[in-house]
């Protein structure tokens, strides 16, 4: 099944491409939100190598947003620190659990179904999901994912900017 035309897609895959973004511009693109993720961030985006493709800015200036780095197994790197409002979970709780930790019943298979194609066909996907939090409490996750790739072109890791909405 390919989502390059599908309706799930919602974030556009003809993404707006610079040659190169340097992690350190984007960085300050990021500037309303806590300074305590860019240094976890620079670490994972030193190692790694990163090359930016598109560009996120669009989603980068609002505080209401957290953002959860993941690794291309989909294990959380990286969480900022407001996510303890969506979640209840402190960021560094967080590090090395599989995204798929907060769904539960009431989580729509369907949905999480096409997230995992997006991200086995490494294109960006746009998804609202219900999840749980720390205390079992159903909430709504919107999430935008964008795929990173390394300078060789390999998928690396996935960037998601989330906001919670009303269930």
């Amino acid at each position: 099944m390919r989502l390059q035309y599908s309706q799930f897609t919602i974030i556009e895959n003809e993404i707006n491409t610079t040659p190169l973004l340097s992690w350190d511009i984007v960085k300050l693109l990021l500037w309303d939100l806590d300074a305590t993720i860019f240094h976890d961030l620079d670490k994972i985006a030193i190692s790694n190598n990163w090359y930016f493709k598109y560009f996120i800015d669009g989603y980068s200036h609002f505080k209401n947003y957290a953002i959860v780095l993941v690794d291309h197994e989909l294990n959380i790197c990286a969480a900022s620190p407001n996510i303890k409002k969506i979640t209840g979970y402190e960021s560094n709780e967080m590090i090395g659990k599989a995204v798929y930790f907060s769904h539960g019943a009431a989580t729509n298979s369907d949905c999480k179904f096409l997230s995992k194609i997006a991200i086995d066909e490494e294109i960006p996907f746009h998804s609202r999901l219900v999840n749980y939090d720390r205390d079992g409490n159903v909430y709504g996750c919107e999430t935008r994912a964008f795929p990173i790739f390394n300078k060789s072109g390999k998928l690396c890791h996935y960037i998601a900017f989330k906001q919670a909405y009303s269930v």
